[in-house]
Parts: structure tokens; C-alpha cells; sequence
């Protein structure tokens, strides 16, 4: 099986493609539908480990999935990349082949799969699923459509004395705002391609509400809002059933302890809360977060910001419910959303989101001037199309072109497309190993007069906490390492019990340690290690008893004695 990363899959090549991982490597990957889509399709997610050492519910688990935005098929192309390099480098690779030893990985590559069958096979654009939302039927105003048949839904600029845009002195592919004084020059009003609906001469043209506007990502129960106040919410939390499958599988597997949720566009790591100020929430979470966050620059050359205090440009009316508040506030899982691809960074723009709205009119026409500059000079143009005559049945003379959006701006085009998921692949192979991880560091049976003495001492060798995040605890929702023995039949135990709750264990990540003035302190912090004693009597000499801990987010292991 070879897979190439120079084009984007739709649905029946991305089934091939996990149907053949599955296929090839069934000690490595279980495949399964988390869901059916109301066309039809699966939304196939891949359990991938090494089954020899464990079923993939026995050990900790990291979660990845794209295409909770329809349009955003690079986040779709860095699963099945993911997946891919997971499962060709076992057995190559030392570092995935231990982490597939002791690690699981679940991928739902593409949520909405009808969603991006659409954008992949039409000109047409839409956040999230290809059905009518919120109103049953198109609504008057311009709607979007290709117009001349070039497969692109592109501008439309229309000339009209009292328009908003002229064309920009610099370059006369740009369009840059009217200043105050303008009067007496050519001056248009932007749209995008397409036709009227219910038009009616000389009316005063507006843009028509979106057809498709559902928002899957605004889907999820923590601060989900009714349409009013957030657009695309649809009528209740998880009415979607992509969301609700998502849910689903996510609330399936307890073993989950770190996830990515890929999209596009913006080149940023972002991590919750994102209804309220990171300030409000739990120190140690925003330090994890933070620290594990700058590995995605170091690997990825992405910034990490909040989703509340740096990546929203409205904190009042507020964008919420979302896949990784869900995850982290509801559920006590760190989650980051990874924005791919990054045209502005690329052409030498200024990348100012969320302040995009406190730079001025001439600095946004030099930021477009920029991005065309750069199509020309790595596509050879191809990425944008000049502004062309087109006789408008309704609007008469128009001119139709500018910056082809699906494949250069929200999406790598396809010659950018391998190296973007290739640097997505190294952060998140680094993000998995950040996971909790049981090990027995000593396990002992020594004669205590007529009795033995079993001690064990189990260790969290990950860097974090067996309880995941602080957010867990406040949830009450994190669960204790617990420890057993099984002994032999002609054996009882005299002090201990054979099954014993031992609470949470720190990570090496929360041990509070570091250089201070000249040295290298080390502070009282909560043990990464417990140890546990069982009297036992009873015991026939040669007889074996067996030692475990396990933890759900943290695996477990496992040990005999002999007495």
C-alpha cells in the first residue's frame, strides 16, 4: 500500500484508504463507522496500536479527527497522513514502534463527509454539511454560483457610481476601499460570483444568507447557544449526527487523554477555554497547555494562542460551542485546534488575527497584493484568476475574477500539501507521548515469619497527571489508580485488600522543579510513585500471586511473585 499526499481525497479514495491500512496491517488497525451520514456515507474512525501488546481500550489513548468544516480538507489529508506514517513505520521507526506498543490512536479522519463531498466535487463552498440551514429554501439576494463554468466561484465586481471599492493604484488586480473623499472615478460593489435571487431592477443588492449554514463546530453541548446568538448551532447540542457520533465514540473510550482537532486556515495552535479568560482556569492546565503547545511551534512553525483572550475578535459575542471547550470543560481532556495552512505567513502579510479589523483598508489591499504576489511566484500564477468581462443576464456588464479561496487560501494548494501535513505529523507523534503511563518500578516477596510480605511499587512514567488536567478533578470526574492481587487458592491476605483505590498519581510534568538562583531546585510536590504492601498467609512455597494496577487513561500492568 502506497498512499501520495499531492491531492485531496474524496470520499470513495478515503475509504480506500483506510479500508487498505485496515487491511494490510490488521495487527495495527481496527476500522470502524462511527456513524452514517443522512446521504449515506461513513464517518470512519481508526483504532490504531500494536494488539500483541494490548487491546486498544487497555492502554492511553490520543484522538485526532478533521472535518468538522466541511471545506477545510487539509485537516481531513493530515489524518490519513497521520494514520499513514503510524502504521508504515512501525516496525521502522523506533519511536512510533514504541508508542504503538504502549499507545492507542483514534482517527476520525472526516466528520462531515457530505459536507466535503461537495466542496471536493463542485465549485460550491459551505462550513459544514451540504444541507439547507438555517432556512428551508434559498433566499433573495446575491447567491453564489460559477458563472462562466471555470469551476470557481470567484468575485464579482460590479460597477456602480455609489460603490464601496475602486481599484487599487499599486495593482489593478486589488481592490481597496473608498477613502471619505473619493468622487469622480470608476467604483464598484463587491460579491461574490452568481445570480440574484428574486431580483428585481435597480434594487439595492445585498448578499444572500448562506444556503448551507450549519456549523458543526458550534454543535457541541459546553456553551452551546440557540441560532440567535450563534449562528449555525442548529436547534439543540448534538442534534447533528455527525457531532452526536463524534460524541459518541469519544464518550466510548474513557482511555482518551490528550486530543487535535484539525482545521483550517491560520497557521495557530489553539486551546481552551474559549467562553472565558485563560486566567479563570486552572493554572496547571494553561502551563500544560503552553508547554505542550510550543512544540507545535518548534516542529510546525505555528504560534499557540487562547481561543478566548487571543483568537476571538469579539469576547462579548463570543464563538462557542465547540469540539474542544466540550473536551476540556465537560469531559477534562486537553484538546487543541490546529488552524492549518497559513497563506498570509507564506506571501510576507501581515498576520494580525485577530486585529485584522484595527489595521487600516490600505493595509488589508497590501496584505491581498501580497497573496497574489505570492501565487504568482510559486504557482505560476495558477492561484489567481484576472478580473474578466462577463455579460450578467440580471446585472449586465460585471467583471468576474480574483484569488481562487478554496486551494490557496482556506486549503495548501496540492503542491503544499504534503509538506503541511508532514509537520502536522511531527507535532502530533510528539503530543501522543505526552500521555500518562503505568509502570511496576519494583515488585518484591519476602518471608515474614509465617507469612509473606508482597510489596509493589507502581510509577506514572508520562508527563501528565494520571488525572489528565485539573478541569478532570473539578469535574469530579477523574478516576483513581487502582491496584490487585490474585492469589493462590491455599492463600489469604491478612493485612491489605485485594482490591485497592490509591487515588491519582503526578506526572513528571507537575513536579515543581527548576533552576533557582544558580542551582536546580526541586519543591514538595504531589509523588509520580506509590507503593503498596500485602501480609499474606497461606501461601504454598513455589505458588505465584499476581500483582496489577491499572488506570483508565494511563494502561495498566502487571507482574507475578513468587512465594
Amino acid at each position: 500500500m502506497k498512499l501520495t499526499f499531492d491531492h485531496y481525497y474524496e470520499y470513495e479514495e478515503l475509504t480506500a484508504a483506510v479500508k487498505a491500512m485496515a487491511e494490510e496491517y490488521p495487527g495495527l488497525v481496527h476500522l470502524e463507522s462511527a456513524g452514517v451520514t443522512p446521504e449515506g456515507r461513513d464517518i470512519w474512525a481508526l483504532s490504531i496500536t500494536d494488539y500483541a501488546t494490548g487491546d486498544h481500550s487497555e492502554k492511553p489513548a490520543y484522538y485526532m479527527d478533521g472535518n468538522h468544516h466541511a471545506g477545510e480538507v487539509t485537516g481531513s489529508m493530515a489524518c490519513i497522513y497521520f494514520a499513514y506514517r503510524l502504521v508504515t513505520g512501525y516496525g521502522q521507526d523506533d519511536k512510533i514502534t514504541a508508542l504503538l506498543k504502549t499507545t492507542t490512536y483514534y482517527i476520525i479522519p472526516r466528520i462531515s463527509p457530505d459536507g466535503s463531498q461537495a466542496y471536493l466535487t463542485s465549485p460550491e463552498m459551505l462550513r459544514s454539511a451540504n444541507r439547507p440551514y438555517p432556512y428551508p429554501t434559498l433566499c433573495a439576494g446575491v447567491q453564489p454560483q460559477d458563472l462562466d463554468g471555470d469551476g470557481e466561484i470567484l468575485m464579482m465586481r460590479v460597477p456602480d457610481p455609489s460603490g464601496e471599492w475602486k481599484i487599487y493604484d499599486k495593482d489593478p488586480r486589488i481592490m481597496v476601499k473608498r477613502k471619505p473623499d473619493d468622487i469622480g472615478g470608476t467604483y464598484y460593489r463587491m460579491f461574490p460570483e452568481g445570480m440574484v435571487k428574486d431580483y428585481e431592477a435597480g434594487q439595492f443588492l445585498q448578499p444572500a444568507p448562506a444556503k448551507w449554514g450549519l456549523d458543526l463546530n458550534r454543535n457541541y453541548p459546553f456553551g452551546w447557544f440557540p441560532e440567535h446568538r450563534q449562528p449555525g448551532a442548529s436547534a439543540y447540542p448534538l442534534s447533528e449526527v455527525e457531532t452526536r457520533s463524534v460524541a459518541n465514540f469519544v464518550l466510548a473510550h474513557p482511555n482518551i487523554g490528550s486530543a487535535t482537532t484539525m482545521h483550517t486556515t491560520g497557521g495557530v495552535l489553539a486551546y481552551p477555554p474559549g467562553t472565558r479568560k485563560a486566567a479563570s482556569a486552572p493554572k496547571r492546565d494553561i502551563q500544560m497547555y503552553k508547554e505542550v503547545g510550543e512544540m507545535a511551534t518548534v516542529e510546525m512553525g505555528y504560534p499557540i494562542a487562547n481561543v478566548f483572550d487571543e483568537f476571538l475578535s469579539d469576547q462579548e459575542n463570543y464563538s462557542s460551542g465547540a469540539f474542544d471547550d466540550w473536551m476540556y470543560e465537560h469531559q477534562g481532556i486537553p484538546c487543541y485546534t490546529v488552524e492549518l495552512w497559513n497563506l498570509q505567513q507564506r506571501s510576507g502579510a501581515e498576520d494580525r488575527w485577530p486585529e485584522v479589523n484595527k489595521m487600516t483598508e490600505d493595509q488589508k489591499a497590501m496584505d491581498y497584493l501580497k497573496m497574489v504576489k505570492w501565487s504568482d511566484e510559486n504557482l505560476g500564477g495558477k492561484g489567481f484568476v484576472d478580473w474578466a468581462p462577463y455579460d450578467h443576464p440580471q446585472l449586465g456588464k460585471v467583471e468576474i475574477g480574483g484569488l481562487k479561496f478554496k486551494f490557496v487560501f482556506q486549503n495548501c494548494p496540492n503542491e503544499y500539501l504534503e509538506q503541511e501535513v508532514e509537520k502536522t505529523f511531527r507535532f502530533c507523534l510528539r503530543h501522543s507521548a505526552v500521555l500518562p503511563h503505568l509502570a511496576l518500578k519494583s515488585v518484591s516477596c519476602q518471608k515474614a515469619g509465617d507469612a509473606y510480605c508482597v510489596t509493589a511499587t507502581v510509577q506514572n512514567t508520562g508527563y501528565l497527571p494520571t488525572f489528565i488536567t485539573a478541569s478532570a478533578q473539578n469535574l469530579k470526574i477523574d478516576k483513581p489508580v487502582k491496584a490487585e492481587i490474585t492469589l493462590p487458592e491455599s492463600a489469604k491476605l491478612v493485612i491489605g485488600k485485594q482490591s485497592m483505590e490509591l487515588g491519582s498519581l503526578e506526572g513528571f510534568g507537575g513536579v515543581d522543579t527548576g533552576y533557582y538562583y544558580g542551582t536546580i531546585a526541586t519543591h514538595k510536590s504531589d509523588p509520580t510513585q506509590i507503593t503498596v504492601q500485602w501480609m499474606v498467609e497461606g501461601a504454598a512455597p513455589g505458588s505465584t500471586a499476581t500483582v496489577s494496577f491499572s488506570h483508565p487513561k494511563a494502561g495498566s500492568v502487571a507482574a507475578e511473585v513468587q512465594f
